[in-house]
């Protein structure tokens, strides 16, 4: 007769082997998710007046490497880390058109299209950005290299071609500053926007550097 024996080992070495997966999974790190919109500004008397005309601040297109879900941090040696632990709320892309155009708004006193469809014939600015490099780099700074176009649509004007690279400082360590100088490097970015649609010259500034403009032909 043969007979069969079942270790009592067995059972517990599978409840063990469990215990080890589920307090695997439970050590995972949280997901933090970032926005490039900066906070809304306070509720205060309006001080531009509306604008005769709308924009559109179409998508923004930028590199493979900057364009990824998780956060693509540049560290003191030159390396990119990627930290799949810090996100984009949404597409970088994404991220990048809604923020240009809120500053836009409150730059200009206009409506996107967007939020608001425009009738026939209405005038339009439009707005396009290609993003050569979205830096982020740790305790250090934040840097968005970008050619942008700004050209009137059903109206008098002159469309104008320019490159700006804006530069922000980070004082503080962690991913919250970083982010934050980003927002603040957005906003600098849509200022110069801003001026080129009032048919201004882009000037530079202590963040921005202006790295030429040529006028758009019709």
């Amino acid at each position: 007769m043969t007979m069969t024996f079942t270790s009592p080992l067995r059972p517990v070495l599978s409840g063990l082997a469990l215990a080890a997966v589920l307090a695997g999974c439970g050590s995972s790190p949280p997901v933090h998710y970032y926005t490039l919109q900066g906070p809304a500004a306070p509720a205060t008397a309006a001080t531009t007046a509306p604008a005769p005309y709308l924009i559109e601040v179409q998508g923004v297109t930028l590199s493979t490497q900057a364009d990824q879900p998780q956060l693509m941090v540049r560290t003191g040696d030159g390396s990119v880390s990627a930290l799949y632990s810090e996100r984009w709320s949404s597409p970088l892309g994404d991220e990048l058109r809604s923020a240009l155009s809120d500053a836009l708004k409150r730059e200009l006193g206009a409506l996107d299209v967007q939020a608001v469809k425009p009738g026939p014939g209405a005038p339009v600015w439009r707005v396009q950005t290609d993003v050569q490099r979205f830096e982020l780099v740790s305790g250090s700074l934040a840097q968005l290299d970008a050619t942008w176009r700004v050209r009137p649509v059903n109206m008098p004007g002159a469309g104008l071609l320019c490159r700006s690279v804006v530069t922000e400082n980070v004082t503080e360590s962690g991913i919250p500053a970083l982010i934050a100088a980003q927002q603040r490097a957005v906003v600098s970015l849509a200022g110069v926007m801003a001026s080129a649609i009032r048919g201004q010259t882009p000037s530079g500034s202590a963040s921005v550097q202006m790295l030429g403009c040529s006028a758009l032909k019709d």
